[in-house]
This record gives C-alpha cells, sequence and structure tokens, in this order.
C-alpha cells in the first residue's frame, strides 16, 4: 500500500467529483495515467470506462478517513505535505499491525503514527496506567488494508525491471529503478519497508514468489503474468479445458511445455497464485544457537568418531563435559597467548570470562561456573539438533540429528552465535508486507547471514532451518519469568527488562532471543513485545512448578508426557489423560529414553505437576497444546531458496 501526497490528492478529488455531480467515472489528465495505475492495482479505484475512473467502496472508506482527518486538524491537508512524504506505506502498516497484535503503540512507531493521525494517549479504564494507543482512524485504515484485494497484472517490462532487482533484505537505496515502478511493486504487495522509516527494503513471500516466476519464464510481450493467466494456469493444472489461444499463450511464457505439463515457472506461477489469494501470513519461524552449543555439537560429533577406536568414548554426560572443560581451556589458553593478561584488548564478550579463568584454581569448576552443560543439550534438543537417546550399555547419550550435522558443516571455520534476530532479519519477509527493522539487518550481516543485497549461503541454510526444524518445549527458571512477565496488552523490550530485575544485558537478550526462537514471544518491529498462543499456553502450564525447579520444562519431560498421551485416553471435560499402570512400560519404549532416564524425567514431571498418580494433570495437557502452536501449522515454502 502505498499513499504519498499525489495519491490522497487524486482519491479526494474523485471522492468530491462523485459526490457533485452524483455519478461515477472521472476524466483523468494523460499526466496521470501512471498515479491511476498505482491506485487501481491496490483496489482503491477502478476504470469505468476508457480513461475514466471511479472510487471503489474501500477506496471511498479511504477518501472519506483521509478528509475526516484532515477536517478535525489531526493530519496536516495533503496538499502541505512535503514532497516524498509516505502517508501511507508498508512500514505504517506494519506499524498498525504491530500496534493492533500488543494493544499499544511500540516505542518506534509513536511519532510516525502520531504524525498521521493514527495513535494517541489512551488511559487504561482499569489500572489508570497511560500508554499510546491506537486511535479510531489508525484501526479503521488498518482494517481497509486487511480488506483491500490487490491487482496483480506484470508487464513485459515491469517483468523485466523485478529480475534486475536483489530480493534483499537490502538498502532501500539499492532499489535502482524509477518511482512509478517502485510505487507499482508496493501496491501490488510484492515489496516491502523496514520500520520505523523505509530504509530497508524486501521482496515479499508472494514478491518472492513472483520474481521465481520470471527468472525461469514469463519472456513475452504485453502482460506476463496476470490473475487471468494464473486462473488459467491453475484450471490446466486441474485438469480442466481452457481456450486452445489462452493454452498458446500459457507455453509461449514459458509456463506450460508442448504437453501441457508445468513447466518451473508454471510450478511458482501456481505458488503466486497461493500467495496472492489468500490471507497475510503472521509468523516468521526463527531459531536460535549460542557459539559454545555449536562447540557442544562439534564435541559430540568428535566423541562419536573416537568410538570408532574405544567403544566406551560415546558422548555420555560426562565424557562430554569432560571433553568440553578441556576444550575451553585449550580455547582460553590460546586467548591468553594471544593478549596476555591485557583483558581490556580482548573481544567484549572474553573479558569476564578471560579474567575468572586466570583467577580459577580448579579449572573443571571453572567451567560448571561459567558454561552449563545440561542447559545447552536441552536448548540443542529443543531445536532437534541432538537427541537424547541411549549407547550399547544403556546409558544417556546424545546423537547428532540431520539438522544438527548441518549447523556444524555452516560453521566450520569457527563456532559463532545465530540470534533469533538475525535469522528472524530474513524470515520476516515472508509474510505478507514485513521487511525486517533495520537493526536486525545489522545483526544478521554481522552473523554473516546477510550480504550486501540478499542473504548468503549461510542466511539461506538458518532460514530454510528454521522453518523446518519440529520445537519441543524448554524454559529455564529466568526465561519462565520473562514469559510470565508479559501483560495481556504487551510490553515494551526496555520496560521488560526492567521488570524482570535487570541484571546482564546479554543474559536477557539471549534469553528473549531463545523464548522468540521456540516461537513463545514476538519481538515486534515496533519494539514491543507479545506473548504467542504457544506462550500462553506454556506460561500457563508451567505457572504452578515449584520456584526450585531451574527447569520449569524441558525437553526430556516432554518427551515422557508425549509417550504417556499416546498410550492413555484423553478425558476432554476433566482436561485429563488417564494410564493405565500396565502402559507405563510401552510408554518408556515410546519415549526412546534410557530407562534412568525416563524414570528421572518421569518423577520430575511429578513433582512439577504435569503428571499425576496415573494422569497427565491439566498443565500437562497445556505444555502438550503449546508444542502444536510452537510449530508451523503446514509446509512453508523458503520462496527464496536457490535451487
Amino acid at each position: 500500500m502505498i499513499i504519498k501526497r499525489e495519491h490522497a490528492e487524486a482519491l479526494k478529488r474523485l471522492l468530491r467529483f462523485e459526490r457533485e455531480t452524483q455519478t461515477k467515472g472521472m476524466e483523468c489528465e494523460k499526466d496521470e495515467e501512471k498515479l491511476f495505475l498505482e491506485l487501481e492495482r491496490q483496489a482503491l479505484i477502478r476504470p469505468s470506462s476508457p480513461l475514466k475512473w471511479e472510487l471503489t467502496y474501500h477506496g471511498t472508506q479511504l477518501a472519506e478517513l483521509l478528509e475526516s482527518l484532515t477536517e478535525k486538524g489531526k493530519l496536516a491537508p495533503p496538499e502541505s505535505w512535503p514532497e516524498g512524504f509516505r502517508w501511507l506505506g508498508s512500514e505504517i502498516v506494519a506499524m498498525l499491525e504491530a500496534a493492533s497484535l500488543a494493544g499499544q503503540v511500540g516505542p518506534l512507531a509513536i511519532e510516525p503514527l502520531k504524525e498521521r493521525g493514527f495513535a494517541q494517549e489512551v488511559k487504561d479504564p482499569e489500572t489508570g496506567r497511560e500508554y499510546i494507543g491506537l486511535t479510531e482512524a489508525g484501526k479503521q485504515v488498518f482494517e481497509i488494508y486487511r480488506a483491500l484485494e490487490p491487482e496483480l497484472e506484470i508487464s513485459s517490462e515491469l517483468a523485466q525491471e523485478i529480475r534486475k532487482l536483489p530480493t534483499g533484505p537490502a538498502r532501500a537505496s539499492l532499489l535502482t529503478t524509477d518511482t512509478h515502478t517502485k510505487h507499482l511493486l508496493e501496491a501490488m504487495r510484492l515489496i516491502a519497508y523496514s520500520v520505523p522509516a523505509s530504509d530497508i527494503f524486501a521482496f515479499t513471500a508472494l514478491g518472492q514468489a513472483v520474481k521465481k516466476t520470471l527468472t525461469y519464464g514469463g519472456f513475452g510481450e504485453g502482460d506476463v503474468l496476470t490473475g487471468d493467466l494464473l486462473w488459467a494456469l491453475a484450471d490446466v493444472a486441474d485438469g480442466r479445458e481452457v481456450p486452445e489461444a489462452t493454452f498458446a499463450v500459457l507455453q509461449a511464457l514459458g509456463y506450460l511445455d508442448d504437453k501441457g505439463e508445468l513447466l518451473p515457472a508454471g510450478y511458482w506461477a501456481l505458488e503466486t497464485l497461493r500467495l496472492w489469494k489468500r490471507d497475510y501470513l503472521p509468523d516468521a519461524w526463527t531459531i536460535a544457537i549460542e557459539d559454545n552449543e555449536v562447540e557442544i555439537l562439534e564435541t559430540i560429533k568428535f566423541l562419536w568418531e573416537k568410538t570408532a577406536n574405544n567403544p566406551e568414548e560415546t558422548p555420555t554426560f560426562e565424557n562430554l563435559r569432560r571433553e568440553m572443560i578441556d576444550r575451553k581451556i585449550r580455547q582460553y589458553k590460546e586467548i591468553l597467548a594471544r593478549y596476555g593478561r591485557r583483558i581490556e584488548e580482548m573481544p567484549e564478550r572474553y573479558r569476564q570470562i578471560a579474567g575468572e579463568f586466570m583467577l580459577a584454581k580448579d579449572l573443571a569448576r571453572w567451567y560448571d561456573n561459567n558454561f552449563h552443560l545440561r542447559l545447552s543439550l536441552y536448548s540443542l534438543e529443543s531445536f532437534q539438533l541432538i537427541h537424547t537417546t541411549e549407547d550399547h550399555k544403556g546409558r544417556e547419550v546424545f546423537d547428532l540429528t540431520e539438522f544438527g550435522k548441518q549447523v556444524i558443516e555452516d560453521q566450520n571455520t569457527g563456532a559463532r552465535d545465530i540470534s533469533s534476530t538475525a535469522v528472524k532479519a530474513i524470515t520476516m519477509t515472508h509474510r505478507s508486507f514485513s521487511a525486517p527493522n533495520i537493526s536486525w539487518v545489522e545483526e544478521a550481516k554481522e552473523a554473516g547471514l546477510l550480504g550486501t543485497a540478499e542473504p548468503t549461503r549461510s542466511g539461506y541454510f538458518y532460514a530454510r532451518l528454521a522453518e523446518s526444524i519440529s520445537r519441543v518445549p524448554h524454559l529455564t527458571r529466568y526465561e519462565a519469568e520473562i514469559l510470565a512477565s508479559i501483560p495481556a496488552r504487551g510490553i515494551t523490550v526496555e520496560e521488560l527488562f526492567e521488570v524482570v530485575g535487570g541484571g546482564e544485558k546479554r543474559r536477557f537478550k539471549w534469553a528473549l532471543e531463545k523464548l522468540e526462537a521456540r516461537h513463545l514471544l514476538n519481538v515486534l518491529p515496533d519494539g514491543n513485545v507479545i506473548e504467542t498462543e504457544a506462550g500462553e499456553l506454556l506460561d500457563r502450564a508451567v505457572s504452578g512448578v515449584p520456584k526450585n525447579f531451574g527447569h520449569p520444562i524441558n525437553p526430556l519431560i516432554y518427551r515422557v508426557l508425549k509417550a504417556l498421551s499416546e498410550v492413555g485416553t484423553l478425558f476432554v471435560k476433566e482436561r485429563r489423560i488417564r494410564i493405565l499402570p500396565k502402559n507405563i512400560k510401552e510408554a518408556l519404549k515410546r519415549s526412546g529414553l534410557p530407562k534412568e532416564v525416563f524414570d528421572e524425567a518421569l518423577t520430575a514431571a511429578r513433582h512439577a505437576g504435569y503428571v499425576g498418580k496415573n494422569t497427565v494433570t491439566e498443565a500437562g495437557v497445556l505444555v502438550l497444546e503449546a508444542v502444536e502452536k510452537m510449530n508451523p501449522p503446514e509446509e512453508i515454502r523458503s520462496y527464496f531458496e536457490e535451487e
């Protein structure tokens, strides 16, 4: 969506013409044709006859809203707007959506939305708390946006421009095309701009599908990708008859072969149709891995390789701990050798820990105090990078999954952090109208996930990984406190940091990263934080867990709950799953855990209140329901993925 001064003035003229003449169909000047075409693509106006235009229903709504805001003094008249001012654009829509989700306007959106008449100070009648909320106009314009069904019409000239442009996320300066083309792309929702200012652009999910289609086909004259062509292609794919002339056009454009089978461009064209006619995608999936966790993956791989010569070297917890201690000692000795004792010259993240290392007398205890191995193992399993199983002696060991092996391969030049924020800078573009916040883009570049104009190979990998893994729950006590501190209305990142007691910024940041990567909360582009459906369910589930539990829920407890649910009977009204004692052995088998680990996890589940004498309690059922919401409800295509 794009409304600048010239668009607003045209909408006002059309509204005035229709009121004064009581007819529809205002002529436009020759030099206004491009402008009216941009409004048509947004479904705000439509042609009534050659060179004559009329407002659509939603176009009338928007024109009247614009008029009302200016008459009430909430918005400056369009004729006085500065050159280039964007009253509406994809970045403003993203701010409106974030405020709608959070129930309040985030810090990055306050000034832009106030300036446009979309935000104001509000007092909560129950708590008396003052906050910035959306005005009725702000709510209405977002509803208009949601209701609009933009046109999709790509000419051969526009197709050529699309092929040349980078996918993004990238600086808007790299959108090297004329203003009219930019407006058309945004009007059809093929590109979106970042919050709070339009510094960054990216092709949306629909835009990426269009770009893929035009990479493989759409070479011809005139219109090469339109709604009519897409529907005709869908008819062919479904085995229905289409006119011979239409069939010939689809072949000439490279969507069908001479036998009527879909070519690559045809497959992507059908994906374009699917995205064009579906509701917007509300979620951006992500993943978070700390560099220390990458080292654990590498050490697990190393220990399994050692079993070729010594079967006793399997990655049990103790073997893994011993090897990790040796690895960390070698690592910090190398750092100290490089910098001497000049801690102030070390990279910031090493300073404190290097000082503690130099003072330590018991290096094993130093490792346990600074690196929480069990917590990291839970985290890795929660992202399906490892799997707890048993070795030839029935001992608890850790297997790498295929995803875990791929992470090691990606990080073969040295372990590095992969934050949820950095991955989200890429997966955010899979939504209908969102481009990432500029700070997210900078973090993705630092992590090596984004190049100048498009994701790197590593960026594509983590985006694909985030959309492929099966997440399971894990919460530290600190993460549970953060989740419990998010009110229904939402809260800003800064406010949340103060509520949970402040403390170390890195610890807080990584707690948010992990919670978002497990899809328990969303950090929105405007600076708000909200719980997801999964977050709300898990928050309720762990609320009764005793405070002395370091991990209110972990992957092993979840595996026990899941196994018990598979051998039990759900009583819907009671919100419980009843289990016959004789079925516990079957649950052990289904869990895939060693018996000792299963028994310990079952005991922990009982103490936490997830399991009763012969039941999975309501809290346990809530955990199982949360997991269903922690993962995509359907397969997600990586629209930008190279093939």
